[in-house]
């Protein structure tokens, strides 16, 4: 079975105790606690899962979302593989690297692109008076378990005169005192146990191939780079091939409709979101893929591709062979993935029921692997030796197209050997 991964979400909450939003928070296992040795993992780990493995629509709806946010991850700039909207970026200054002046830099064009961001664990006027990016701040997060009462109405007020608009969050309330001193201090918003615990969510992890992503990154990096070539990479690998397919899923893009082919998911993405998002899978990808597998799909992708009989079907063709492997590279039933996918209703009926003509070429392509040229022929009458050639074309596309992610010999072209002599 696949690794399981999760991420947690702690409610925030308004003075009419209605739901502004959710915390998301790194957590390695099913209990409420959490080990790390590197913040700046946690949050990446925590981006990939809440955009890649869950979507954003799934963890918070209409809500905001916030979630912890080192400096040098903004001047990294993975912080645009988020969608502006609804996301709350939390930097904690005196924790890491001093705000410098290219990290203000960063800060500030993260604000001109509709970024928004907290200031979080606040504990003394000192905090308030040293910090650099208050003015940037659209809420500010007091910790109320280290803030003595007293000093919350003071607080509040130095923070208005500073950032007038600026929602007071009062973190850490655990007690029915610590609401009410809030309440009267003057906050906007309240999380901690006092309200709720953070919900857990678990499902099983879709990671993708480390050297295809990595593959994914150079191209992405090129002055020249297309949409041909981008279609041609990520093809290459169905891992990946579902990642990509995912972030579609993503409320992000407000889709209205089913995508109808890998190209178009890429279209709908735009070569700077892939960019991101290469740079995203990059840090978490898997090596565990199996070559075979990835081999297989790119030429199943690339076979019918070639046999359709419409030019208008080719990249659906395409986008069938992918993923027609990913049930067996996560070993998960292929209807629970397409749950995960925005795919159109004629690739999930192919791969799911084997219907349609997207259906019976992906019945060619495995007649084809196993050296049946009686099914061949019943299934393409009169197209046996065409289909032969396709595939022996498709196999050796695939060894190319594959060779960054593994180099060792591929059995595959056993597979055609069995078949031309057969």
């Amino acid at each position: 079975m696949s690794k399981d991964i999760f991420i947690a979400r702690q409610p925030i909450l308004d003075l009419d105790r209605n739901t502004f939003g959710y915390e998301l928070l790194f957590r390695d296992g099913p209990e409420d606690v959490t080990v790390f040795e590197d913040p700046n993992e946690a949050t990446q780990a925590v981006i990939e899962r809440a955009y890649l493995d869950w979507g954003m629509e799934r963890l918070i709806g209409q809500r905001f979302g916030l979630i912890n946010a080192d400096a040098t991850l903004i001047v990294r700039g993975l912080h645009r593989v988020l969608p502006p909207e609804g996301i709350i970026l939390e930097l904690r200054e005196g924790a890491g690297p001093s705000f410098d002046g290219e990290t203000m830099d960063a800060l500030h064009r993260a604000k001109r692109e509709g970024y928004h961001f907290a200031l979080d664990n606040v504990q003394s006027m000192d905090d308030i008076n040293r910090s650099r990016v208050l003015s940037l701040c659209s809420l500010v997060k007091i910790d109320v378990s280290a803030a003595p009462a007293d000093t919350l109405a003071g607080l509040v007020e130095q923070i208005k005169r500073i950032k007038p608009d600026a929602l007071i969050v009062g973190e850490k309330v655990e007690t029915a005192g610590q609401y009410a001193a809030g309440v009267d201090a003057g906050f906007d918003l309240f999380q901690g146990y006092f309200f709720a615990r953070p919900d857990i969510l678990r499902k099983s992890a879709r990671p993708a191939n480390a050297l295809a992503v990595m593959a994914l990154v150079a191209e992405t990096q090129r002055a020249d780079v297309s949409i041909d070539r981008l279609e041609q990479v990520i093809g290459g690998d169905a891992s990946l091939a579902y990642r990509v397919l995912a972030v579609v899923n993503s409320s992000a893009f407000g889709l209205d409709r089913r995508v109808e082919s890998l190209r178009h998911a890429i279209v709908l993405l735009g070569i700077n979101q892939v960019r991101h998002l290469s740079i995203l899978l990059s840090m978490s990808a898997t090596k565990d893929a199996s070559e075979e597998l990835i081999k297989l799909g790119a030429s199943r992708a690339r076979l019918l591709s070639r046999l359709v009989q419409h030019s208008d079907k080719v990249s659906g063709a395409f986008t069938v062979g992918l993923l027609s492997v990913t049930d067996a590279l996560y070993r998960t039933p292929m209807e629970e993935l397409l749950n995960e996918l925005p795919v159109a209703e004629p690739i999930a009926r192919a791969l799911l029921r084997g219907e349609g003509e997207y259906g019976s070429l992906l019945e060619v392509a495995r007649a084809c692997e196993h050296a049946d040229v009686e099914r061949i022929e019943e299934l393409l009458p009169g197209k046996a030796h065409l289909v032969v050639d396709e595939y022996r074309g498709a196999v050796e596309w695939a060894d190319e197209i594959c060779s960054h992610v593994a180099a060792r010999p591929s059995r595959s072209v056993e597979r055609v050997r069995n078949l031309v002599t057969a």
